[in-house]
């Protein structure tokens, strides 16, 4: 399996519904080619989305966007690197975390 990324542009803000139905056209789409919808990422002011996908590969992805009717931007498969893969980074960003915790209580 790869991890592949899908990248969205909307003309008008994305909304809770839009988002549902987007789900709901895409996720049988990507079950017949073995893909797995792992997260999504939204920008603040709702034009741009990047979703992350378990999948054969980034055609797998790209079919299942295309049989569903949906409009992407570009697809591609990707290497994730992360936090948890650093145990010391991942220290310093639990103590911050708690700092900030800690002074919006104040």
């Amino acid at each position: 399996m790869a991890r592949v990324l899908a990248e969205q542009v909307f003309q008008e803000p994305l909304t809770d519904d839009r988002y549902k139905a987007f789900s709901k056209a895409l996720d049988p789409c990507l079950e017949i080619r073995n893909g797995h919808w792992r997260r999504s990422s939204l920008a603040l002011d709702k034009l741009r989305m990047i979703c992350e996908f378990e999948a054969p590969d980034a055609e797998a992805v790209r079919e299942a966007f295309n049989a569903s009717g949906l409009a992407f931007e570009r697809i591609w498969t990707a290497n994730v690197y992360a936090i948890e893969d650093y145990p010391e980074m991942l220290a310093k960003l639990n103590a911050a975390v708690a700092g900030q915790g800690t002074a919006a209580a104040k």
